[in-house]
């Protein structure tokens, strides 16, 4: 198992660093600079949602050689909303007639057939087996965050990565801060060392609650829980990482490593009740990184309470923050950068970069970060839910699923409501790890 980390860590930080650079290069090239499309870039979208719309806006930005040519969803009302939108700004580039709308569990198979890029939107526990598909048919593919919602779901995209690296798919994951021009430079400042080495590290995602949507007459439970999945720690895998992640990907970055160890404490003291699922409303992980180096990451759902999201990293020498500002350790500033320097927000530069690779033949995978990081807040979670310190040889061993094998509407569901209509909730002490 040593040498399975070991061998783990090495291909982190060559992954990581190929990624920096690659960054780098396409920041550097004015929009205006894209070369014109040789030939039309057919691309589906899977999983119609809020997310998955704004990527499809964003790959439509990306290159005038795409065109959108099939949407899939499990709800048809959440498929029409999008391409109504998309057809609202870029008719004459979205061709979706209804024999390219696809409704249902399988949709996601239908659409990947008719397309040479597909975006994975969905719920992250069908991340694996829609990414499985995708490589399968020799597709490029971006896949949102986080990449799974437990260890075997992590095996598996590590497992389908090489494969699409084998094929030279290009593949990318939504942790977009690592496109960002902005947090690139902010990085190259911390790592010429001007806040010296880095003592501890401190994340931040304390906001609202989801929205919850009402259960509705004759409505089966996996619909109900599809509505309101962030409420449901096998469809979202928690607020660490539906959340939390992006910044937790941005220390990993930064650390050019990813946790040993995790330990911490959470639970609910605002949700409540069958409306509420079963995830955590507060979370508090302590990381722990190869070289000693903590990172404490806090986060929360819970209205009417103080809101972060962000970032603090202290060196020895000075500190830093989310906004990417340096200060000495004497509280004088050293460096920030200048919103005006952007000149493109990270998620559409990550769309942009993604679709000038594939027009240009190289290669970027996101795949091993991805993975990775996600696996550290999979990590936080089995801590907080178990109370148990967590350490990546034990996470790594995980068997344990949080996804039903077979899905059906009318299926009975693992994790059913009691008598009363609430779910099992996390016992920090009497819940397993494993």
């Amino acid at each position: 198992m040593e040498r399975r980390i070991e061998n783990t860590r090495r291909s982190f930080l060559k992954t990581g660093a190929a990624t920096i650079v690659g960054g780098a290069l396409f920041d550097v090239l004015p929009l205006h600079a894209k070369p014109a499309p040789a030939k039309t870039i057919k691309v589906g979208l899977v999983g119609c949602g809020g997310r998955g719309t704004g990527a499809a806006f964003e790959a439509l930005r990306a290159s005038e050689a795409v065109k959108i040519v099939a949407l899939g969803d499990v709800f048809e009302d959440m498929l029409n909303s999008s391409l109504a939108k998309l057809t609202g700004q870029f008719k004459e580039r979205v061709d979706v007639p209804a024999k390219r709308k696809f409704v249902g569990l399988d949709a996601y198979v239908k659409v990947i057939k008719e397309c040479d890029v597909v975006l994975l939107a969905t719920p992250p526990p069908f991340r694996p087996a829609h990414f499985e598909e995708a490589v399968r048919a020799g597709k490029h593919v971006f896949m949102e965050k986080p990449v799974a919602v437990d260890v075997p779901g992590y095996h598996k995209i590590q497992e389908i990565g090489k494969i699409a690296a084998q094929k030279k798919l290009n593949v990318v994951v939504g942790l977009q801060t690592r496109y960002s021009q902005r947090h690139n430079a902010f990085m190259e400042k911390i790592r010429e060392g001007v806040i010296g080495d880095i003592v501890s590290l401190d994340v931040y995602y304390n906001v609202g609650a989801p929205k919850i949507h009402a259960r509705q007459p004759g409505q089966t439970e996996l619909e109900y829980q599809l509505r309101n999945w962030r409420y449901f720690n096998w469809l979202w895998g928690g607020q660490l990482a539906g959340q939390a992640i992006h910044q937790i990907d941005t220390m990993n970055w930064l650390m050019g490593d990813f946790p040993e160890s995790a330990s911490g404490i959470g639970g609910r003291q605002s949700f409540f009740g069958p409306d509420q699922g079963n995830t955590f409303d507060h979370q508090y992980v302590e990381y722990v990184y190869p070289n000693g180096v903590r990172m404490h990451v806090q986060c929360r759902n819970m209205d009417n309470c103080a809101v972060r999201m962000g970032f603090y990293i202290r060196g020895t020498k000075g500190y830093a923050d989310e906004r990417c500002r340096i200060y000495s350790a004497d509280n004088k500033p050293l460096w920030r950068f200048r919103d005006s320097e952007q000149s493109v927000g990270s998620t559409q530069q990550e769309q942009n970069v993604f679709f000038r690779a594939i027009e240009s033949g190289d290669h970027i995978d996101n795949t091993d970060y991805g993975a990775r990081s996600t696996l550290t807040t999979i990590m936080g979670r089995m801590a907080t839910h178990s109370g148990q310190n967590i350490t990546l040889e034990q996470a790594l061993g995980s068997t344990v699923s949080l996804v039903p094998e077979r899905l059906s509407w009318d299926m009975r569901m693992p994790n059913a409501p009691d008598e009363n209509g609430n779910y099992e909730v996390a016992i920090p002490g009497k819940t397993p790890a494993f």
